[in-house]
């Protein structure tokens, strides 16, 4: 009898584009991520080479996107806790992908937690792949992507400081200071450090440790 296998593939948010939820469904959310298409791609492949055919050997797949813009959390568990529903107490490995052979978005706590589940786990490593007739190589793939989101950041941080220093300057202190300046600023369309929409809390806590414009 050939193996049994549950793919996993996760990704993270992207609070700034509006990316902030996945579909459950791992087809529907390989459509909208680059990075779970590829995950996906390469975790059939195995399955295919491996057994010589999917149907029957994949019994489930969990797309999963975790709570955190910038690093991999916990929430990643309760996802896995799914592995045990899927394979209904067949025995079954997690396939996923060790981005962290290339020093990008390693994941203690899935590891911990399969670990702690009893579950082998199933490595691949994030090798180029041709998708839909084009290639995609992971680690130039991602670190364009971490050069463009560090310039885009960059850019969302100074027109926030810029736009709080205009807002505290033409707003004056007292009662509903907060409410007022976060929506003056976002009737003017100006983003957080983060790319997210401002509120009282987030304006007075930026308001305190606003830098100068020297140091910005």
């Amino acid at each position: 009898m050939g193996g049994r296998y549950v793919g996993f593939y996760w990704t993270l948010p992207v609070p700034r584009i509006g990316f902030r939820h996945l579909p459950k469904d791992a087809a529907a959310a390989a459509a909208v991520s680059t990075t779970i298409r590829y995950q996906r791609a390469l975790t059939h492949r195995y399955v295919i080479n491996t057994e010589g055919r999917l149907e029957g050997r994949l019994l489930g797949e969990i797309a999963f996107m975790d709570t955190r813009p910038d690093r991999a959390t916990e929430a990643v568990c309760e996802a896995l806790d799914r592995v045990q529903d899927m394979t209904r107490g067949r025995r079954a490995a997690v396939i996923h992908v060790a981005f962290d052979e290339k020093a990008w978005r390693g994941n203690r706590h899935l590891v911990e937690h399969l670990r702690t589940l009893d579950i082998e786990r199933i490595p691949l490593s994030p090798a180029p792949l041709t998708i839909d007739g084009e290639t995609l190589d992971p680690v130039r793939h991602f670190a364009a992507w971490r050069r463009q989101e560090t310039a885009v950041m960059a850019a969302l941080r100074l027109g926030a400081y810029a736009g709080l220093r205009a807002s505290l300057s033409a707003v004056p202190e007292g009662e509903g200071r907060w409410m007022e300046i976060a929506e003056r600023l976002n009737a003017d369309g100006i983003k957080t450090v983060r790319g997210g929409c401002w509120t009282p809390e987030n304006v007075r806590k930026l308001a305190g440790r606003l830098p100068t414009e020297d140091d910005a």
